[in-house]
């Protein structure tokens, strides 16, 4: 798993996303406890996780075609500056006490929008740093970086609140692009990607072909099929680990920070234990999340504080196992004159759902309350995860499951 440290560039690039992810985390902590300040609605946190994730759901797609047309280091840039920018805002009004629901949702939308073209990027960007080779390796390292911060930034966020206030978080968040900015402008990637030459085919078509590749790629078809369920379903961490800790569990700021940070640690645990297991098989994809729904059903069921931690430390490890493997199958069933695509079709299932099954489960929780809300989106998820692929075997069955064998590393032999 280590091995993709020995390019310094993309070691840079790790530890510099790993800053800004704490500062993300912390922001995300403040942005829904925020809200929650403002107007103790489950419905209202539903919205505004809607607002934010809503371009993602309708712009990945397009994000993933920018990534595969423009150098995508310099489109980091952009996107950095912009999500500083997005974080100063929201800080200077929560500070001068002038903020509003409507300019919170108005800048979580300007912060979904700039993320529908950070995203797609950033997973395409990898293996450009790091060549073919080491792209399982990287995928597992980013994970750990990820997780690494969900977890710290849970914590931090929660104490950055307590200490400073939601203003202090949002800074914080601000303050901690600085050094990615910095390693962007330094690093150069190892190899070039090759980019479609001007006026050679329009947005529209390259985003086809793309979505095509996909469709009729019967192993990334799968993984699609599988993740979006779990994306739309069981992702929905944003909505459902602060309306526990406020409505059920009943804890202030620094509690929360220490849910999502359980969640995180679980995670972690799970990013680094996949990482030495780099098979990434469709199987592993089923069992994360069923694994992940049960998780889910378990934490509505709840009204433990310590049993709530270890609840969201096992969803965390289900959740990592499930998102990683599927980002891995797609990154190595992938040419990477498509990798944006396809990767923009990774983002859209894990955030571009996001805006759906936010706002049903804010809904649901409004209307049936937060614990039977996570027992349904749970049962769903797990149900749908197994029913899909008990309708996979059937019909491999009939067909004589004439696929091609699977490698050492979980991918289909020959499937690109």
């Amino acid at each position: 798993m280590l091995a993709a440290f020995g390019v310094p560039a993309f070691t840079w690039y790790w530890c510099g996303q790993l800053l800004s992810g704490v500062g993300t985390w912390s922001q995300s902590i403040a942005l829904a406890w925020l809200v929650l300040d403002l107007t103790h609605s489950a419905v209202d946190l539903g919205t505004i996780t809607m607002l934010q994730f809503l371009p993602v759901l309708a712009l990945a797609l397009f994000g993933g075609v920018i990534a595969d047309r423009l150098p995508r280091r310099q489109l980091l840039v952009a996107t950095q500056v912009a999500l500083t920018a997005e974080a100063l805002a929201l800080g200077v009004l929560v500070a001068t006490h002038a903020v509003t629901l409507w300019e919170v949702g108005l800048i979580a939308l300007a912060v979904g929008t700039t993320n529908a073209l950070n995203n797609p990027t950033q997973q395409a960007f990898v293996p450009e740093l790091v060549g073919r080779d080491l792209v399982a390796d990287a995928v597992a390292l980013n994970s750990v970086q990820f997780n690494t911060a969900r977890m710290v930034g849970g914590a931090v966020g929660g104490l950055a609140i307590g200490a400073w206030g939601i203003s202090g978080a949002l800074f914080l968040n601000a303050a901690s692009f600085a050094p990615i900015l910095l390693v962007l402008m330094k690093i150069r990637p190892a190899r070039a990607a090759v980019r479609p030459t001007a006026g050679r085919a329009t947005a529209i078509s390259e985003l086809r072909q793309g979505l095509s590749f996909a469709l009729a790629t019967t192993p990334i078809r799968r993984v699609v099929v599988l993740f979006a369920v779990v994306g739309l379903l069981g992702f929905n961490w944003q909505v459902a680990v602060p309306l526990v800790a406020r409505f059920v569990l009943h804890r202030q700021a620094a509690g929360f920070g220490d849910l999502m940070a359980a969640l995180g640690a679980g995670s972690l645990v799970a990013a680094v234990a996949v990482a030495r297991d780099q098979r990434a098989s469709e199987q592993r994809l089923i069992v994360g999340g069923v694994a992940l729904g049960i998780a889910l059903v378990a934490l509505g069921l709840s009204r433990s504080y310590p049993l709530s931690l270890g609840i969201l430390g096992i969803a965390g490890i289900a959740g990592v196992v499930t998102s990683i493997t599927a980002n891995t199958r797609l990154q190595l069933l992938t040419p990477n004159h498509l990798r944006g695509r396809v990767m923009g079709i990774y983002v859209l299932l894990m955030g571009g759902t996001t805006p759906v099954g936010s706002f049903l489960l804010g809904e649901v929780a409004g209307h049936l309350g937060t614990g039977a809300a996570l027992v349904v989106f749970g049962a769903a998820t797990a149900g749908g995860v197994g029913l899909i692929a008990t309708l996979r075997r059937h019909a491999s069955s009939r067909a004589g499951d004439a696929e091609a064998p699977e490698g050492s590393n979980g991918t289909t032999i020959g499937a690109c």
